[in-house]
């Protein structure tokens, strides 16, 4: 009998121990728990005021960025990649321009692994780019770069290829 009640208690004492174990990962505010490694925004306190703004920056700065890259060009009807997202294939840039204060059209590729950042590939314009062994897994895009005669520049990125076999 003396047993049931020793292991009732620890049992109950252990319980009430659980409640704020789990809690331990929400006592770190704009931070989590992922694959084992914790993932913090950083700026983030426990004052609901400051995580509001320090979001609506990081949100700014996001659609600041996004805005660099997605812009229009007047008198572009398409620009999008064409190939195979496999090792060794190449892959076609295609672009309906049209207009006439164009000077000059640069197509860059840029290559990610996963999730991570895009990088470019290369310092050189082409309309074509050969899958290599190190974009397996990952994926390319490419961003078409107009120069007016003005000298205004506008860019616009194309449709991701990928994940590469």
């Amino acid at each position: 009998m003396a047993y049931r009640a020793a292991a009732s208690v620890l049992l109950l004492s252990w319980i009430s121990l659980l409640p704020a174990a789990t809690q331990a990962q929400g006592m770190l505010p704009g931070c989590r728990l992922e694959g084992g490694s914790l993932q913090c925004v950083p700026g983030l306190t426990a004052d609901p005021e400051q995580q509001i703004n320090v979001l609506n920056q990081e949100i700014s700065i996001d659609v600041q960025r996004e805005g660099r890259i997605t812009q229009t060009i007047q008198g572009l009807k398409k620009f999008i990649l064409i190939g195979e997202a496999k090792e060794g294939e190449l892959i076609k840039a295609k672009f309906d321009l049209q207009g006439e204060q164009i000077n000059s059209v640069d197509i860059h590729w840029y290559q990610r692994q996963g999730d991570g950042h895009w990088k470019l590939v290369s310092n050189r314009s082409e309309e074509n780019y050969r899958i290599s062994q190190a974009d397996r897994g990952g994926s390319v895009m490419a961003v078409m770069v107009v120069t007016t005669n003005d000298g205004d520049v506008k860019r616009v990125s194309s449709n991701v290829i990928g994940p590469i076999r």
